[in-house]
């Protein structure tokens, strides 16, 4: 469903929104960093933050990127998503060194369990 014209904006080093849904519905919007693997988008983040507290009750996300050589240019992507456990942080790991880290490792407290939250579109904007 990802138009190949913004796929630049994927697997560049961009940081994008992700927008899960509080307790009370209204949106909680959270910068994240993410690797665009096979098609797919996908999120990590620790299991005591509340985007995946939010996402554990609630599956529906909005995630945008925008070209910051022009930032009238974006991609949003709607949907609901699929969480797996990041064995061996796996997927942390390949996002820190995407953006230039040799791992994620000093990123997370001892002891922190990390998801991955895997975005599956059902509607695609571009601009």
């Amino acid at each position: 469903m990802i138009p190949a014209a913004y796929e630049d904006l994927l697997t560049a080093t961009n940081t994008a929104i992700l927008v899960s849904l509080g307790v009370d519905g209204a949106p909680h919007a959270s910068p994240v960093w993410f690797l665009y693997d096979e098609g797919r988008i996908v999120v990590s983040t620790t299991a005591d933050r509340q985007k995946h507290r939010n996402l554990v009750r609630d599956p529906r996300v909005a995630f945008t990127v925008v070209d910051p050589a022009k930032p009238l240019r974006y991609l949003e992507v709607r949907g609901t998503v699929e969480l797996t456990e990041d064995e061996g942080n796996v997927v942390r790991d390949r996002i820190a060194v995407k953006h230039g880290f040799a791992d994620g490792g000093k990123f997370d407290a001892p002891g922190a369990r990390r998801v991955n939250v895997t975005i599956v579109p059902t509607r695609v904007i571009e601009h």
